[in-house]
């Protein structure tokens, strides 16, 4: 089967457990309960996915050279052993979040980029795998020069004859970021992307004038638009309203064909709705929503390795996201197609 490489962002998140929203009280001590350390960013949540479904992942990132390097090493190679390859920069911090979890309300996220903002696509490259990249948005230094690092990234992994995937991540609207003409980067990064997968809530947070509103028509023509500047396949999360597939012609797909063995013809010119799977809990039950997006996308491409169809591919991915969410362990049969 053919492997999967993740390469990025990469992050330690810090949730303390909260029992209410009164946790900042300006010179005052407020109770909390403990706090869960474990590996964020879309590294280590794309390597979880992909090795709990029996694909082999190897990571690629950046850290710094302090305490939280150190955990991120220790995690990520407890988890994947020998898979690993972690560049520590001397002088920047290792990236971290603060996830803030109040009861009954949606999570929000205190983020540092840190080691990230220095990352430029380092690193051993998996010859014959499919390069799965994410966040530029939290990566400064790979959208330089409208994205050449990705650009430059990307065309090794070609030479190595691999295939890439690129996500994003929400762009906060305090970044620096937000000074980038995104259009102009995804026209010079796409026709170097076989997958390209970011969520609606991603694409809106980046180019202006969109509206982030769950709107059918408006995700498909930007789908098209992506496909137009040079993407051979496009995967558009929406969260509770599913996902939205849309390819191009089969000479766009023939890499990823050639690699992963899927039928290019088949896949060629698909426009395709999968709805999110509603998922059922007890009361008691909190659901696990950390990192579903990247599992969403780590199932689709490993999907593509074991030659889905492309409704069975986009299916398979939300019934692992189902599980996901559930704390069950993950589907790992493709469905009927």
């Amino acid at each position: 089967m053919v492997s999967i490489q993740v390469a990025g962002h990469v992050c330690v998140d810090l949730t303390p457990r909260l029992r209410s929203r009164e946790v900042i009280v300006p010179g005052e001590l407020t109770e909390v309960g403990p706090i869960e350390v474990r590996m964020g960013g879309t590294i280590s949540n794309c390597a979880r996915a992909i090795g709990q479904l029996g694909a082999e992942v190897f990571l690629s990132g950046m850290v710094g050279d302090d305490d939280l390097g150190l955990i991120s090493r220790r995690h990520l190679e407890d988890a994947h052993p020998g898979h690993v390859e972690l560049i520590v920069h001397p002088t920047a911090a290792t990236s971290y979040s603060v996830v803030v979890c109040v009861p009954g309300e949606d999570r929000s996220f205190w983020h540092h980029t840190g080691a990230n903002d220095e990352y430029r696509g380092e690193g051993a490259l998996q010859p014959r795998s499919i390069l799965h990249f994410g966040y530029p948005t939290l990566c400064p230094a790979m959208c330089a020069d409208s994205g050449r690092p990705i650009v430059d990234l990307f065309e090794r992994a070609h030479a190595q004859e691999g295939a890439t995937s690129l996500d994003l991540a929400y762009l906060a609207r305090n970044s620096p970021l937000r000074a980038i003409d995104w259009d102009l980067l995804f026209a010079r990064v796409l026709p170097h992307a076989d997958v390209f997968c970011p969520s609606w809530d991603d694409i809106a947070s980046c180019l202006p004038g969109i509206d982030p509103v769950f709107d059918r028509a408006r995700i498909e023509e930007r789908a098209r638009a992506f496909i137009a500047q040079g993407a051979a396949m496009v995967l558009i999360t929406a969260g509770k309203h599913g996902a939205h597939l849309a390819t191009s012609d089969t000479h766009a797909l023939g890499r990823l064909a050639r690699l992963t063995g899927i039928d290019a013809e088949e896949w060629a010119g698909q426009s395709i709705w999968d709805p999110a799977i509603l998922v059922e809990r007890q009361t008691d039950q909190p659901l696990d929503s950390n990192g579903a997006g990247d599992t969403f996308k780590a199932a689709f491409l490993v999907a593509l390795t074991r030659r889905a169809r492309p409704r069975q591919a986009i299916r398979f991915a939300s019934e692992v996201v189902g599980k996901k969410l559930l704390r069950r362990p993950l589907a790992t049969e493709l469905p009927g197609a």
